[in-house]
């Protein structure tokens, strides 16, 4: 009863949603429409989209997105949010969720986090954001909790149904779809502010993420992303010495060798990252050429960015020793309690840090 009352409640929210923001992905009309109780149709070119009520997924997926590559981004996404996320929702409820939420957006502040600083948490209520890449469904539930009508996309099912699960357990204006951030499903200047956090850079075509961004972004309305910076101790220090020591460098184009030495290891499959790409402040600002770039802001450095063994081990006992305790709040979205980084860290982020903190406009 309990799994039927969900389904009708999906539903309800994808009907709503065909009505004045969704498109078609495949023949990009305004023509969607609920199809009895198990899908989406296009009134249009006759494309049909699948929803299962119980799993909380809706799939706007068309077949320009199947791809060898956009299959093997699925695979190596899913096997990671297995890794990170597996069994943490078990026994989630609506207040505990809430607690959590709590802790993470301290988590957030200590750490100077674009989900903070660049994201503006108290106007966010009643906007409409998108959240491309929501991972576990974190820093979207912030932002339905801050009063914002949220909307998340995933290319991943796992993470489309965690957020959702999330999502629902709040019992706000927010949903998520599973989609191609390079061909998404909302009509034109139909979203307010566009967030994501470390995703786009993953994809397989980013600059093509970067317009469909563009596109949908009402005119004023802000585009908050965070991609990797190229000039950083990570970049220089730890990945591009770990590829010539490996030889990946030397058997695959740039983005592919990148991509293979970060975000962790295959455990449940044996697929690998596809995809990494890192940008100088020229490339970053030519990808976003057109936008009018209001804040650019470097972050993200730790004393284990270099490429040594065990460095990583040694900087938490360290800082252990010193009595730092890793914070709880960390658990929603990296899957453990998170060392946050120390005042000197936070400094040094400021000019060799990984990020690449963009808030961007679309101008009216």
């Amino acid at each position: 009863m309990a799994e039927h009352k969900q389904h009708i409640s999906f539903l309800r929210i994808i009907s709503k949603d065909t009505e004045y923001l969704l498109r078609c992905p495949a023949c990009h009309a305004e023509a969607l429409h609920i199809n009895g109780n198990d899908g989406v149709a296009c009134g249009t070119c006759g494309a049909d989209y699948p929803v299962d009520g119980e799993k909380l997924l809706c799939s706007l997926m068309s077949d320009v997105s199947d791809t060898a590559t956009k299959t093997d981004i699925q695979k190596w996404w899913g096997d990671l949010y297995h890794q990170l996320y597996a069994g943490h929702e078990d026994e989630l409820s609506a207040e505990t969720l809430k607690e959590q939420l709590a802790k993470l957006e301290d988590l957030f502040v200590q750490r100077r986090h674009m989900a903070t600083i660049e994201m503006p948490l108290k106007d966010i209520a009643g906007k409409r954001v998108l959240e491309i890449g929501p991972g576990g469904g974190g820093h979207s539930s912030l932002f339905a909790l801050h009063g914002a009508s949220v909307v998340a996309v995933d290319i991943t099912p796992q993470r489309v149904m965690a957020t959702n699960r999330k999502l629902f357990l709040l019992e706000g204006n927010g949903r998520a779809y599973q989609a191609d951030g390079e061909n998404l499903p909302f009509r034109d200047n139909s979203v307010d502010i566009v967030y994501s956090n470390g995703v786009l850079h993953h994809s397989e075509n980013t600059d093509k993420c970067i317009e469909e961004v563009f596109r949908i972004l009402k005119p004023g309305g802000k585009a908050i992303i965070m991609l990797y910076s190229r000039h950083s101790t990570t970049y220089w220090l730890n990945i591009l010495p770990r590829a010539i020591i490996t030889g990946e460098i030397f058997h695959w184009p740039e983005a592919q060798w990148i991509g293979r030495l970060t975000e962790g290891k295959p455990k449940f499959a044996d697929t690998k990252n596809p995809i990494t790409r890192v940008y100088s402040e020229k490339q970053m600002r030519y990808s976003f050429r057109h936008f009018t770039i209001h804040s650019l802001r470097k972050s993200s450095f730790q004393f284990d960015n270099f490429c040594v063994p065990k460095l990583s081990q040694i900087r938490f006992s360290l800082l252990k020793m010193m009595g730092r305790r890793a914070h709880s709040g960390g658990v929603l979205v990296y899957g453990a309690p998170y060392m946050t980084e120390t005042a000197m860290e936070l400094w040094l982020g400021r000019f060799i840090g990984f990020s690449w903190n963009i808030v961007a406009e679309k101008d009216e």
